[in-house]
């Protein structure tokens, strides 16, 4: 039983790793300019934190994946996107305040696409 416990706890530690690394690959690609890479990164990030039960990056991946929809104008995945972080915010707020910044970024979009 130990065994199954330490392979479990490993699993869930390597999907959060991917997880950051995916995140950190796709700013990377974004500040590049490399849209398509960033994205598919973005979307990597997020499952892996889903796997790893790793809320604070899915809730960074979700925001920047739905920032990138919004510029690119592909509004209502992005609201989609946007709305899903903040939801899960919400339900983690109580814990951290690392994603303010993040947070913020969002309403703002949410916003801006209600007055389009």
């Amino acid at each position: 039983m130990v065994a199954k416990t330490e392979r479990t706890s490993r699993h869930v530690e390597d999907k959060m790793n991917l997880a950051e690394n995916e995140f950190k690959k796709a700013i990377k690609y974004l500040d590049y300019g490399k849209m398509e890479q960033g994205e598919r990164c973005l979307r990597q990030a997020i499952e892996a934190a889903e796997a790893g039960g790793e809320q604070t990056i899915y809730i960074r991946a979700a925001i920047c994946y739905g920032d990138v929809l919004w510029e690119t104008e592909r509004f209502e995945e992005a609201e989609r996107w946007l709305t899903i972080a903040l939801e899960r915010y919400a339900i983690l707020q109580s814990e951290t305040d690392v994603l303010d910044m993040e947070v913020s970024r969002a309403k703002e979009l949410i916003e801006r696409m209600a007055k389009k």
